[in-house]
């Protein structure tokens, strides 16, 4: 069943807080909580080997069996959210009788030449070989290299223990600004200014801030105070104020700066943190915000994506697809790289890399962040080649032909629930029908991370299509659209329509091939699953996403419109490229 278009934000009780007083105060850094993440071998950088399955004990979906030369190599990619010293454990097995011997390298340079790797009675029994080594904040390299005739032992995963930062640091400049601006005509500053307030009660400064663990945590404010009276303002915490007409005292000159703390709790997630002035003198310079406390910022990185995939090619661009991947915040988007470079982003587990040289071959890797900036670990590595002629015919191309109407529907149907008038018919062309108008966001069927009771108001956990095996579609990753229910204003099945029937979607000069998933309202039409929004760049949020105009629906009709498999997308898109172009043979 289909979701009410338009779902309305809800909000969440907000609990008022006891008043607290800010103290002028110098920051002391909270101690480094230790955070260990887990690379598997299979998902690394092979080179001269090979991952396999044919021992047992390993982790995850395999091991990486290098060849009996000196010189191979696998390497993985470890984020750290602060410099500092780092655990490495390397989990390996030897079934040899004698020791295998590696350089260890990290970000290029050897940190332990010649490591000995013991055996482990058989290539079923496992170690681990532990050491550590400096790493820097953010992405580093760390390689096992092969010193000996017998090459490396099997290698499982590497598991890095590093030191989270002690607190999450956020700019005033960057925030959001009421009444106030950011400034630079004072020294002392961090960034790449401060927040100068109105002098005027009501400007306010606003956060939003993102901690792993709900319960108590510290603000500490930067700021500055010239003048030679406290400077009172109100902090809020998600909406309540936790901290009325809080004192920020002199510092003595504007180019002196103070740190400032209060202890609020926040929820584990996104919370939104607001510095407002009381006064009619406003609020001091603010320079910015540090977070800490018992649970910490956010130092987990989300896991790898999984199963990076080429879903298309064009002369000059590759698009690929992957599996979203999991956090214990929450994934904010993901990084394609080629090499060391990124060539794209994307709040959603698909990303096209265009303006590449026709016939070029690029291999791709795929990594996580969520809104604290962690970053995970790099993908297995996809290759595609831009070719030309396998996308089918263009969106121009299509549009060309749905020009004009011959209406087919008994009336029109409305674009959402709320709206007064019905504007929208359901049109006939040889080979399809069509509609054009808004996309809501259809969220039900299997729970995810995007579509939940959470996330949707109106979440429901079925579809009327099934999978081949009988369970509800999975909106976040399936391409389908929703068809109006059967009616006296038009009955889908007297054409042919029904599970599994390609539709082409046109939105902003893209195509978009997916299936007929869903059944809706009798009166609203111009609906489409999260990942059909997010594939066309379109906000796919369920309580806020989808757009208002700008959508063709192009639905074809006749024998051979189905795919076999409602859950393959890429059915759906191979079958759809073909008639499309029938279609404008035909038209």
């Amino acid at each position: 069943m289909h979701s009410p278009a338009r779902a309305r934000l809800r909000l969440r009780p907000l609990i008022l807080l006891p008043l607290l007083t800010l103290l002028a105060a110098t920051l002391t850094a909270l101690p480094a909580r230790a955070a260990t993440v887990r690379y598997e071998a299979e998902n690394a950088t092979v080179v001269q080997g090979v991952v396999e399955a044919n021992h047992t004990g390993f982790s995850g979906t395999g091991f990486v069996n290098g060849d009996n030369v000196v010189g191979p190599y696998t390497e993985w990619t470890v984020n750290a959210p602060a410099a500092g010293t780092a655990t490495l454990a390397i989990r390996y097995a030897n079934g040899t009788t004698s020791a295998r011997t590696a350089d260890v390298s990290v970000n290029g340079t050897v940190v332990s030449a010649g490591r000995s790797f013991g055996t482990t009675a058989n290539w079923n029994t496992w170690a681990t070989s532990t050491l550590t080594a400096t790493l820097n904040a953010g992405d580093n390299t760390i390689r096992v290299t092969s010193t000996n005739a017998g090459g490396n032992p099997n290698l499982d995963y590497l598991e890095a223990t590093v030191a989270d930062a002690p607190a999450s640091e956020y700019q005033a400049e960057a925030a959001t600004l009421s009444e106030a601006s950011v400034a630079t005509n004072h020294t002392g500053y961090t960034g790449t200014g401060f927040v100068d307030y109105v002098n005027a009660v009501g400007g306010y400064i606003e956060w939003s801030v993102s901690v792993a663990d709900a319960g108590t945590h510290t603000l500490t404010f930067r700021y500055a105070n010239g003048t030679t009276a406290t400077r009172p303002m109100d902090i809020t915490v998600n909406g309540s104020v936790a901290a009325a007409g809080v004192n920020f005292a002199s510092t003595g000159n504007w180019d002196t700066w103070a740190d400032g703390q209060v202890t609020v709790t926040l929820n584990a997630g996104v919370n939104t943190i607001r510095a407002t002035g009381t006064s009619a003198n406003g609020g001091p310079n603010v320079d910015r915000l540090s977070v800490s406390g018992s649970g910490g910022p956010d130092g987990q990185a989300p896991s790898v994506p999984a199963s990076p995939r080429v879903t298309g090619t064009s002369a000059s661009s590759i698009s690929l697809a992957w599996n979203d991947s999991t956090d214990n915040v929450g994934v904010t988007g993901y990084k394609v790289y080629e090499g060391t470079t990124v060539v794209a982003t994307s709040p959603t587990a698909s990303a096209t890399i265009s303006g590449l040289t026709s016939g070029s071959t690029h291999s791709y890797t795929v990594t996580a962040v969520d809104s604290a900036g962690n970053e995970s670990g790099h993908s297995a590595t996809v290759t595609g080649t831009a070719t030309g002629g396998t996308t089918g015919p263009t969106a121009d191309q299509l549009l060309a032909k749905v020009t004009a109407c011959s209406q087919i529907s008994n009336g029109k149907y409305k674009t959402d629930s709320d709206v007064s008038t019905a504007t929208v018919a359901v049109c006939e062309k040889t080979g399809a029908v069509f509609w054009k108008g808004d996309m809501d966001i259809d969220c039900d069927g299997v729970r995810t991370t995007q579509c939940n009771e959470d996330t949707d108001c109106c979440f429901q956990n079925e579809t009327f299509c099934q999978t081949s095996s009988g369970g509800p579609l999975n909106a976040a990753q399936l391409a389908y659209m929703v068809v109006p229910s059967a009616s006296s204003i038009w009955d889908y099945r007297t054409k042919g329509i029904g599970c599994g029937t390609v539709v082409a979607i046109v939105y902003n000069g893209q195509v978009e091939y997916a299936v007929m998933g869903d059944t809706g309202p009798t009166g609203i039409i111009g609906e489409a699953s999260y990942r059909t929004a997010a594939d066309l760049g379109i906000n796919p949020d369920p309580s806020n996403g989808g757009t208002d105009s700008g959508v063709t629906y192009i639905v074809f009709t006749g024998s051979g419109t189905k795919v076999s498999t409602i859950e393959n997308h890429t059915q759906a898109t191979n079958l759809g490229r073909t008639l499309a172009q029938q279609f404008l043979n035909n038209n």
